[in-house]
């Protein structure tokens, strides 16, 4: 199996992992051949690896803007 082979298999067994709310424990005795401690090796390993850019994950948000207020008001807009 080669090391993309290799990542891709663990990306899936942790997206199943994460989505199964179970522990740690809970998920590895369900799952025969997978250690607790191969488990969380493969979760520290994708702890610091982002799958998406930064400027990828912004989102746009509505907003409802009334004119009962004075014309003198104004919006402040913080990014980051």
């Amino acid at each position: 199996m080669t090391r993309a082979e290799l990542q891709k298999l663990w990306e899936a067994r942790i997206a199943e992992y994460r989505e199964s709310g179970q522990s740690v424990k809970e998920w590895c005795a369900s799952h025969e051949g997978i250690s607790p401690r191969q488990l969380w090796y493969w979760l520290r390993k994708f702890k610091n690896q982002t799958t998406a850019p930064p400027e990828s994950s912004n989102r746009w948000l509505p907003i409802e803007i009334s004119e009962q207020g004075s014309p003198e008001q104004s919006l402040l807009v913080k990014i980051g």
